[in-house]
């Protein structure tokens, strides 16, 4: 069972619950976090009401107890629903009655789930349209911050190996948007952001519309700030019991428009790569 099974639950039972239940599940309702990170006594002493309250309500919605029902709510919490200080509190938790294996489990388990939902037919038509966007345009600017900067600089380190039409936003010395002003009309601008949405991303986005860029967005959600205004949006799964949301499905995306881009290109990639490679070894990058 997950949290959305138990609002509705909630919403199904709450008209027949006694008083003092009613109390219980609005408070379940409208602080899901304090039910996550806190005992049985702490939650009721906040709600205002007996432990034995929050026992019944978990009772009455079919669970064993007060535990069980929780366990419901850190699951969810563990999955991004908290800041990372709450998320690193769900970690702590588990560590104590989870073996590590238990938790590594877990953690395969979601990013399979993520990167299963790439398949869905709106997904693949999403990212098709990305690479429409990106095999047109004369140039293309990439921007990833803070933790999704490995998709970012992966998406540029790769296509510098067969086009050289590719501008990465680092942001080093403070220069992260810098670059765009020299972005044009029909240019593209890549941008990974998750929850929370860095500032940056999000500015870098509205300047490069402003100057008549296409947008392509890797986001988690239709409502993130950078998705209304994508030419084309990606959303990506990003559920996690870890710190930070996964950053494993941008990272796949951003492998999957490479390869897109380069099954594109032609005897022009090829020969580009062909290039790269000698380059390579003229100075030796790799041992033989």
């Amino acid at each position: 069972m997950d949290k959305r099974t138990v609002d509705k639950l909630i919403e199904e039972h709450y008209s027949s619950l006694p008083p003092t239940l009613q109390r219980a599940a609005r408070f379940a309702i409208d602080n899901p976090k304090s039910i996550a990170l806190n005992s049985m006594r702490a939650v009721a002493a906040e709600a205002g009401l007996q432990p034995s309250a929050m026992h019944r309500l978990a009772r009455q919605l079919g669970f064993d107890g007060y535990e069980a029902l929780r366990s419901v709510y850190r699951d969810w919490l563990a999955q991004g629903a908290g800041t990372f200080a709450q998320r690193a509190t769900v970690l702590q938790q588990r560590g104590t009655r989870d073996k590590a294996e238990s938790l590594v489990q877990e953690l395969v388990h979601s990013d399979c789930g993520n990167l299963q939902s790439m398949l869905e037919p709106t997904t693949l038509d999403a990212i098709r349209s990305a690479c429409d966007v990106l095999a047109s345009a004369p140039h293309i600017y990439v921007a990833g911050l803070r933790s999704l900067f490995p998709a970012a600089f992966y998406f540029n380190y790769a296509c510098s190996m067969f086009q050289h039409n590719t501008t990465l936003l680092s942001g080093i010395a403070g220069t992260f948007a810098d670059d765009l002003r020299r972005a044009g009309p029909d240019d593209a601008l890549l941008v990974f952001s998750y929850e929370p949405y860095a500032r940056d991303a999000v500015s870098a986005l509205r300047f490069a519309r402003e100057r008549g860029l296409r947008i392509v967005s890797i986001t988690d959600s239709v409502l993130s700030p950078i998705a209304a205004q994508a030419t084309a949006l990606i959303v990506a799964a990003n559920a996690t019991p870890s710190l930070f949301p996964s950053v494993v499905p941008a990272l796949s995306i951003a492998q999957t428009l490479v390869a897109l881009l380069v099954a594109r290109g032609g005897r022009a990639s090829l020969q580009e790569i062909e290039k790269s490679e000698a380059q390579l070894r003229e100075f030796a990058v790799y041992l033989k």
